[in-house]
């Protein structure tokens, strides 16, 4: 804090004290990461601390150095925080390639499971990749609502439209809901999850390996809810505690539409890695809430996510932390 009140001071003029420096700084920080880096809470990357030290930063127009805005973690959460959603969704494409490179050198196959919601529209950040090698990718839902492909509420439409349908994995590594069984939403949750649950189990595991009877997905990709449900498990509902079978279907989901199918918790905790992502100020508070809990918090079922756990965040998004 000395040092940032030395800074503006150089930076004053006689006609406007503090208004040069004024400027230069809320170009290069939001006012929510002054904030976050004021508290103490975060370890600012080099690039803000070369603010702090007086020194004018170069610009950068790589993508790759835009996302070393600032930087936190701690022992339970490894947490990233950026100056807004294009850097979020720059993150989120590097973090999935590293993931999938691993898995591909490893067994030749990388399987992503993914939210709907607000996250889908991070997915754009991983277009354009040709290093990618989509051929060997796998992609699933850790929900979905029992829609057909093409209603506005499927996660599965949404993810097409944001990303898949621009890249070449193949149609049969997509693994959606049988859209047969869910023309209509009343009474589609039970057989939409069995169908779902035998299709997962009756892949090889070289695709999808298991351990203690539960699949091991190389990454999920989560949002959360204002309630803080995750997937469709929503707070203190009786599905947060269910563990087997894999697929779990859910008939009285507090959101519409009511019939879903959803991953169930252990099967999201047993996966390698999961990232979590906030954007804006809306996502805020309960980003906060959840980070700051004891874990195991019925009302907040992002709560009992372990392991392996990243957080991606925009300024706004991490404002409250």
């Amino acid at each position: 804090q000395n040092k940032m009140s030395s800074w503006f001071r150089q930076q004053s003029t006689p006609e406007k004290p503090g208004r040069g420096a004024h400027k230069i700084f809320t170009r290069e920080m939001s006012a929510q990461a002054v904030r976050i880096a004021l508290s103490g809470k975060v370890e600012l990357s080099t690039r803000a601390t070369s603010l702090l030290q007086c020194r004018n930063p170069k610009p950068s127009h790589a993508s790759s150095n835009r996302r070393s805005t600032i930087a936190m973690a701690n022992a339970d959460n490894n947490m990233h925080i950026f100056q807004d959603q294009a850097e979020v969704a720059d993150a989120l494409a590097s973090l999935t390639m590293k993931a999938a490179e691993q898995a591909i050198e490893e067994r030749g196959s990388f399987t992503v499971a993914l939210a709907g919601g607000s996250l889908i529209k991070l997915l754009g950040g991983l277009k354009g990749k040709s290093e990618i090698d989509w051929d060997n990718w796998h992609v699933f839902w850790v929900d979905e609502r029992c829609v057909p492909h093409d209603d506005p509420e499927s996660n599965y439409g949404g993810a097409l439209q944001a990303l898949l349908s621009d890249v070449p994995i193949p149609a049969s590594q997509l693994y959606a809901i049988k859209e047969s069984l869910c023309q209509k939403n009343e009474g589609a949750a039970q057989p939409c999850a069995a169908e779902y649950d035998a299709r997962l189990k009756g892949l090889s595991s070289s695709i999808l390996p298991t351990k203690d009877g539960l699949p091991i997905f190389d990454l999920l990709l989560l949002g959360f809810g204002p309630d803080g449900h995750i997937c469709s498990l929503f707070p203190e509902h009786p599905l947060l505690k269910v563990t087997e079978p894999w697929i779990l279907p859910i008939s009285d989901s507090p959101k519409p539409p009511p019939e879903r199918i959803t991953f169930s918790m252990p099967v999201v905790n047993a996966a390698k890695k999961k990232c979590f992502t906030a954007i804006g100020e809306g996502k805020a508070e309960m980003a906060a809430t959840i980070i700051k809990s004891a874990g195991d918090d019925p009302k907040i079922p992002a709560s009992y996510v372990k392991g392996d756990v990243a957080w991606l965040m925009d300024a706004a998004g991490a404002s409250l932390l």
